[in-house]
């Protein structure tokens, strides 16, 4: 009979990445380094928020991308999804921290979680 834990890990499995070709993520890095950037302009500006955060993920998603942009819950936080070719850059932003990270698309499909989740 499973443990608890595995019960638990299998309720959580839909998160889980899956992995990401190398030559999909060294497609995917520089577009990760260009939002570091631009999360780093905003933060020496002391700029945070949806508004902001969107304009910072737009202006680098490549052309015909899919953009998602939700608020995160805590303080300013933003979460963000860019789907790019096979793959996902997503990450969070807020007054404190931020976070771009390249991987795959979960096990539910897409890039980020659904709402609530």
């Amino acid at each position: 009979m499973p443990s608890w834990e595995q019960k638990h890990a299998g309720n959580r499995a839909y998160r889980q990445r899956a992995a990401l070709p190398p030559e999909v993520a060294a497609e995917a890095e520089p577009v990760a380094e260009a939002l570091r950037d631009r999360f780093a302009g905003l933060r020496e500006r002391k700029l945070h928020g949806e508004v902001h955060v969107a304009k910072a993920v737009r202006a680098v998603a490549p052309p015909g991308t899919n953009v998602i942009i939700r608020a995160g819950g805590a303080r300013s936080a933003v979460v963000f999804a860019i789907e790019l070719r096979g793959g996902c850059l997503t990450g969070f932003y807020d007054e404190r921290e931020s976070k771009v990270e390249v991987g795959g698309y979960i096990n539910d499909g897409g890039c980020l979680t659904a709402p609530g989740h």
